[in-house]
């Protein structure tokens, strides 16, 4: 069946206010429903809950007295969990992405020692580099990176061979790119780590997660990092453990203790109200297909498709407009390579850059406000591979980032905005 859109887009009021959110990449909107589940959740986090009694082998009480604060965190594991495709216990909760990481990194100390080596792809936004080149410097680890093609930002599995050997610890890789949106080849790149050494593979899936079935057993992936802020949840974050062992392994610089009384790898706690509306977030992804029936991870893998196939449709329609306008340069589309065999089937998430000739990024940002459009810039710093592309040197690049709701309409109306610009 067809995506709803119409149905969708009921399910955020926001969109009442008569502007056009182009800018998922970095602000996406928050359904309703998410939003009440938060201002439910800010009165109930401070009360007590009553004890249940549970029944059958495999069942679990709950005990008398657990605040709901510490449901809402179990809630949100659980949820984490399902999008990742992993297991509760394997979930790791935190405020945002880069406190996780930091405190990831600060539990690998031991393994990041002098004479190891980590991985990065010079790709994706700095949470996916900046504090791995930090650890490295304090722990005397070597870096090597692994190269995008600077025609299409598409991240080649092949060089991995090169780069990963018995003394590799760690290697990271953005699941996609979330200005130019190359999806990159993870599971082939996983296969080729873990043929090569003993490394870990951290996968930063936060930009992917809003269009595609995060799947971390068939990507390969060890860790993945994700973010709810990105799908229009709150802004909670979580690490996802495959083996949910290594949590055990790892020195912990924090622990807190779960509903359980059990200590946890964890940063300091996240706000109960915002916890509280991880769960129902994930359930907004699981019912964007009203059809699909069973657990929420099974509704999350029909549901997510009919948004990937929705959006790469409107994304090209996108591009193809884009494309006809002569003072616009559409970044890793209209590359040196773009007319090479295969440039035009590199995999994307609906994340779209471009430049207009002469006109500084942040002019045409305000032009498009005007307009009632909001999209968001690239600023300096924000991305290695677009500095790399010289894009700063251009004066920056606006990137869209579509959501499910958005519509052809919205982009006819981008493309009619940038057009008179020229």
């Amino acid at each position: 069946m067809a995506f709803d859109v119409p149905t969708t887009r009921g399910y955020y009021s926001s969109l009442s206010d008569g502007w056009t959110y182009l800018n998922g990449g970095e602000r996406a909107q928050i359904p309703e429903r998410v939003l009440s589940t938060m201002t439910t959740a800010f009165r109930a986090a401070p009360k007590s809950l009553p004890g249940e009694t549970a029944t059958g082998t495999h069942s679990r009480g709950q005990e008398a007295g657990i605040t709901a604060g510490h449901q809402f965190a179990a809630m949100a594991r659980r949820a984490f969990a399902d999008v990742a495709g992993g297991r509760v216990e394997g979930v790791v909760l935190g405020p945002s992405r880069e406190a996780l990481v930091h405190v990831l990194l600060q539990a690998m100390g031991r393994r990041l020692t002098l004479g190891t080596g980590i991985v990065l792809a010079r790709t994706g936004d700095p949470v996916s580099q900046v504090p791995f080149r930090r650890a490295a410097d304090m722990f005397g680890a070597r870096v090597r990176y692994a190269e995008a093609d600077l025609s299409t930002g598409a991240v080649p599995a092949w060089q991995f061979e090169n780069l990963v050997d018995a003394d590799t610890r760690l290697v990271v890789v953005p699941a996609a790119d979330p200005y130019i949106g190359a999806v990159a080849p993870v599971a082939e790149i996983s296969r080729i780590v873990h043929a090569q050494s003993r490394a870990k593979v951290f996968v930063d899936a936060s930009a992917y997660a809003p269009y595609r079935v995060v799947d971390m057993h068939r990507m390969g992936a060890d860790i993945v990092l994700l973010d709810a802020s990105a799908w229009g949840g709150p802004e909670v974050s979580a690490l996802v453990f495959r083996d949910p062992s290594l949590l055990d392994r790892l020195m912990s610089m924090s622990l807190v203790p779960d509903a359980r009384g059990r200590r946890r790898l964890e940063v300091t706690p996240v706000a109960p109200s915002l916890l509280g509306g991880v769960s129902e977030s994930v359930r907004h992804l699981a019912d964007l297909d009203p059809t699909a029936r069973g657990t929420r991870r099974h509704r999350i893998e029909t549901s997510m498709p009919q948004v990937g196939r929705y959006l790469t449709t409107l994304t090209s329609r996108l591009v193809d407009a884009l494309g006809n306008l002569d003072q616009v340069h559409i970044v890793g589309i209209d590359g040196e390579a773009s007319d090479e065999p295969g440039a035009a089937d590199i995999d994307r998430i609906p994340r779209v850059s471009f430049i207009v000739a002469g006109v500084p990024a942040a002019t045409v940002v305000r032009r498009l406000l005007d307009n009632h459009l909001v999209t968001s810039v690239v600023k300096p710093g924000g991305s290695a591979l677009l500095e790399a592309m010289g894009v700063m040197e251009a004066g920056g690049a606006v990137t869209v980032g579509l959501q499910p709701f958005n519509t052809p309409h919205d982009v006819d109306q981008l493309v009619r905005a940038v057009a008179s610009l020229g």
